[in-house]
């Protein structure tokens, strides 16, 4: 496999996905998840010179109960479908999120646009989430966008959904919730709280076009 991790992340800079980085460098996705394990120890091992570059880090003050590790699976499952480009640590991050499927259930996808404090898009995801509702790939697009907030370690992240129902239903406006959603809304409750300052925020449709774009583009990757 000819991938260093300066090459990595300049690919990864450039907004290719895994399976591209893979591609380009004729080796297995998991070869790649494993590099992206060894540049974040290297680069949180020197974190103030070079956080501008960083996309995946670990704090180097924790305790062990409160280190995160991430297995290869782990980093396929929130990453897949994502074009990024470099992400800073430790700032504040917006995401979009939209789930779209045609029927309920049918093929879904979802869609996560992200923004950095300075209203720079620095991110976005299209992922293909199998046979869903449309509001259960709604939910599936909010569980990921927590994901990666954690997983770029966001000092704050703000989420905004033009799904009503997910509002509703979150805030607890909502009472008659269907057990599956349920489980959605308790796995967000645990997610969050890892969070330091966490909003969920409610906009309308055509402030969300990005993501719903992304989230269409999504549930057609199963054609």
């Amino acid at each position: 496999m000819l991938l260093s991790i300066d090459r990595l992340l300049q690919l990864v800079s450039e907004g290719k996905s895994l399976e591209k980085i893979a591609e380009l460098a004729d080796c297995e996705v998991s070869d790649v998840t494993s590099l992206i394990n060894e540049a974040r120890e290297l680069l949180s091992r020197h974190e103030k010179a070079l956080s501008k570059r960083k996309i995946i880090i670990k704090k180097k003050k924790e305790n062990k109960s409160s280190t995160q590790n991430y297995d290869d699976s782990y980093i396929r499952e929130i990453l897949n479908g994502a074009e990024l480009s470099a992400i800073p640590v430790n700032t504040p991050i917006v995401l979009y999120i939209a789930g779209e499927s045609e029927s309920d259930p049918a093929h879904a996808g979802i869609g996560i646009v992200i923004f950095d404090q300075q209203n720079r898009q620095i991110g976005k995801v299209s992922d293909y989430v199998g046979m869903r509702t449309k509001l259960a790939a709604e939910y599936v697009a909010l569980i990921r966008a927590i994901k990666l907030a954690l997983y770029f370690q966001a000092s704050e992240v703000k989420i905004r959904t033009d799904s009503e129902l997910i509002i509703r239903q979150y805030s607890g406006k909502t009472k008659d919730i269907n057990i599956d959603f349920r489980k959605f809304i308790d796995e967000i409750n645990s997610l969050k709280t890892k969070i330091p300052n966490f909003k969920l925020e409610q906009i309308t449709r055509s402030q969300n076009d990005k993501a719903e774009f992304l989230a269409r583009k999504g549930s057609e990757k199963s054609k």
